[in-house]
């Protein structure tokens, strides 16, 4: 989401200066007028990739540590025992999350390369032209 902003802020050069210098990208607008908060960001993504929604929500859910995340740090061992496991070693009923969460990586990876294909198409157009004539 981050990198995504870069593409639709109002002023493109000054977030990327802003957000170099440590700025927090909510400082921002967009090419809309709106704050970048992450809901701004994650429903223009949505255009994009409509999976951003759940898999922002699931992964929040982990780093905030909601109840998601602690039922699944919680398993059942039998009608009276509960066991809890925080760290390692991993349960191998945690391998299902796990995978989840990977292929949620390899996903948004691939989805980041493909934004960034855009700034090596537009670099490599200004590199073979820099100094465009005016046109009227």
């Amino acid at each position: 989401m981050r990198t995504f902003a870069a593409f639709i802020a109002e002023d493109r050069a000054a977030f990327i200066d802003g957000f170099l210098h440590g700025k927090q990208i909510s400082d921002f607008k967009d090419d809309r007028g709106n704050k970048m908060r992450d809901i701004v960001l994650r429903e223009r993504l949505e255009k994009y990739d409509p999976r951003i929604s759940d898999v922002y929500k699931k992964s929040s859910g982990y780093v905030h540590f909601s109840d998601m995340a602690f039922f699944s740090s919680v398993c059942v061992k039998d009608d009276y025992r509960i066991e809890f496991s925080v760290g390692l070693p991993l349960r191998e009923e945690a391998n299902g999350i796990l995978l989840e969460g990977a292929d949620a990586v390899i996903h948004y990876t691939l989805l980041e390369y493909r934004l960034l294909q855009a700034v090596v198409k537009s670099k490599e157009r200004v590199d073979r032209n820099p100094n465009p004539s005016e046109v009227d």
